[in-house]
């Protein structure tokens, strides 16, 4: 297998989500090393990915239809289950795009441009616009939603010894920085790679990504070459996810990398208004040549639900995400000669699924009371009030299911501990010496989850005489703030993104007693032999046994308290938008708009900066 193939590659099967009757992608497991690249093995651009199909066939991405007719462009309105199948005219971009135009998008508000010092999707939409990493995942229209898959992108091949312990990777030649200062145009070279690699491994919040490099060789301008202390079968596709490479010039101004993102992307950042918005404009010297095809992104800042909701049916903005099922039924019902939904499974594990213990607490050693507050929960009945009960209680670890199992696994699959039993969490705290009168009482902070945490959580652990559960909701950088610094005392909402693209990202930084995103302090040493166990095992069955007892053993020990996340998501887009899809690694806002370099705006489409709402903006941008 080449290495433009996701963790959990062989996708052939397909089943149903029990009690809901809905289908859903069904993925047998296959361990990353297993299907990795043989020894010297080299891997050329552009390589394409196999997808599943409602039908659960497998399909290679279509030939090149060449030049097609306009009826050949556009989706056909609708819902779609799973994969939508590209159209003719998104088979060949460069043959039937159509250049130019505006897109309107919502983004979250970032409070810097440094992703090595917080990993926040608020930061990561525009290093996506703006910057471009050695490998990158697969978007658009040729991925499938459920599957991360990953293809070159500074590097247009690689080469792995045979004890994965060296990454030989040859960059594209010509590529060029913005044409902005400090770096004016001037051509991307190795120099650039290792500084950039040296600046990860000297800390922040990528350390634990390059951290097992002991040596970084440039023979030449175009050659990097990364030695690591131990084998990591997953190395390449962990420094896809996260690492975007800067110019030397930039890392060396501080205040520059914070304050504008400069690379060598398909948009050039034009203007950063904080809590406003941010304008990017096409690239000129991008090195994917004919790519990007629209001349602009707009990306504003809009974290209200309803003016979202308003602003996509309005055309400002090109898509939306349903909350549940019904409120997509009320989008379609309601209609449009271009509304496209499509509904598919998460690609990715929790994201704010659950809190963290904080373990360095002493009340949170005794293993009794981690796991009496986790079985005080009513996963069903959350499930029921959030999400109209589509995942029968399903509580999402880190492992995404589809790496382990051929389909969704039950509530009751995941342990005894995420077990709804009330009578038990008593007897287990009063064990622990908590009573009526001498409760447990739990500090949790909150952004992300406030709302399950106020209206759902609460009321459930309020059933439970020896516990008290106090909810305090804080602002968004505060929340990530205390999740990184690890200085909070009781209890902490999990972020976990950005999306990793391996199962070691998602479990090794985690869960090591070394890590450097060990939020929850875990300090446990079977883990951590399992953890660097997984990381050198080569046989692909061995390696995934291994990634069970890893997920026995967090949802064992309660490190953290699971609740279920929508399993399903619907999203919605106008299908004037060419060559774009929904994944299942984020919504557009987050992670998956690196997309945007091979999106392009269908003849017909609205002129967003036309409309009456957006003059201002557009006089403000000498557009009008």
């Amino acid at each position: 297998m080449t290495t433009s193939e996701y963790w959990s590659r062989r996708l052939t099967r397909r089943s149903a989500l029990r009690g809901a009757g809905i289908g859903v992608a069904g993925i047998t497991g296959a361990a990353l090393f297993g299907c990795g690249p043989a020894a010297e093995e080299q891997v050329t651009a552009p390589i394409t990915a196999v997808n599943s199909l409602g039908s659960g066939d497998t399909l290679q991405v279509p030939t090149p239809a060449g030049k097609v007719g306009k009826d050949q462009v556009r989706i056909k309105p609708g819902a779609y289950d799973n994969r939508i199948a590209m159209t003719p005219a998104e088979t060949d971009p460069l043959n039937n795009g159509r250049y130019g135009g505006t897109i309107l998008t919502r983004y979250l508000d970032p409070p810097h441009m440094d992703f090595n010092r917080t990993l926040s999707c608020t930061i990561n939409t525009t290093m996506d616009y703006t910057k471009n990493k050695l490998i990158r995942g697969v978007f658009g229209a040729k991925a499938n939603p459920a599957l991360i898959n990953v293809e070159p992108d500074l590097a247009e091949k690689w080469e792995v010894s045979p004890d994965a312990t060296q990454f030989t990777f040859h960059l594209r030649q010509g590529v060029k920085f913005h044409n902005v200062a400090p770096v004016n145009g001037r051509e991307l070279t190795s120099a650039d790679v290792k500084a950039s690699i040296e600046r990860y491994k000297a800390g922040g919040v990528q350390k634990d990504v390059w951290d097992p490099v002991t040596s970084i060789e440039t023979p030449d301008n175009y050659t990097v070459k990364v030695t690591l202390s131990e084998p990591i079968a997953d190395f390449f596709r962990n420094i896809a996810a996260w690492s975007h490479i800067d110019a030397k010039e930039v890392l060396d101004s501080p205040d520059t990398l914070r304050a504008k993102s400069i690379g060598t992307g398909p948009f050039v950042q034009q203007e950063w208004v904080t809590k406003e918005r941010s304008i990017f404009a096409k690239n000129p010297d991008y090195f994917e040549k004919g790519y990007p095809f629209v001349d602009r992104l707009i990306a504003v800042v809009q974290e209200d639900t309803a003016v979202w909701r308003a602003g996509f049916t309005t055309n400002n903005f090109f898509n939306w995400d349903a909350r549940d099922r019904d409120d997509a039924e009320d989008m379609l019902r309601r209609g449009g000669s271009d509304l496209v939904m499509q509904k598919y499974t998460t690609a990715q594990g929790v994201n704010t699924s659950g809190f963290h213990f904080q373990m360095k607490n002493q009340k949170f050693q005794d293993v009794r009371v981690r796991r009496a507050v986790s079985i005080a929960m009513d996963r069903r009945e959350f499930d029921l009030a959030r999400y109209l009960g589509e995942g029968g209680g399903y509580s999402k670890g880190p492992i995404p299911w589809q790496v382990l199992y051929n389909e969704l696994p039950t509530l009751e699959s995941q342990g005894q501990w995420l077990a709804y039993n009330p009578a038990e969490s008593s007897k287990m705290l009063q064990a622990a010496g908590y009573s009526a009168a001498n409760k447990l009482t739990i500090d949790a902070p909150v952004w992300y989850g406030r709302n399950e945490y106020q209206q759902i959580i609460k009321p459930q652990f309020d059933k439970i005489p020896e516990l008290e559960f106090k909810p305090r909701v804080v602002d968004n950088p505060t929340a990530v703030q205390m999740l990184n610094d690890r200085n909070y005392e009781e209890t902490m909402n999990v972020t976990w993104g950005p999306p990793s693209y391996s199962v070691d990202q998602v479990t090794y930084p985690w869960y090591h007693s070394k890590g450097g995103v060990n939020h929850a302090n875990v300090n446990d040493k079977e883990m951590d032999d399992l953890l660097v166990a997984q990381r050198r095992e080569k046989n692909a069955e061995a390696q995934k046994e291994i990634w069970k007892k890893i997920e026995k053993r967090y949802f064992d020990e309660v490190w953290q308290v699971w609740y279920p996340i929508n399993v399903l998501t619907r999203s919605f887009f106008h299908n004037y938008m060419i060559n774009y899809r929904p994944h299942g690694i984020g919504s557009y806002t987050c992670y998956a708009n690196a997309q945007a370099r091979a999106v392009w705006l269908d003849e017909g489409a609205p002129n967003v900066l036309a409309m009456p709402e957006n003059r201002d903006l557009a006089r403000e941008l000498g557009l009008a």
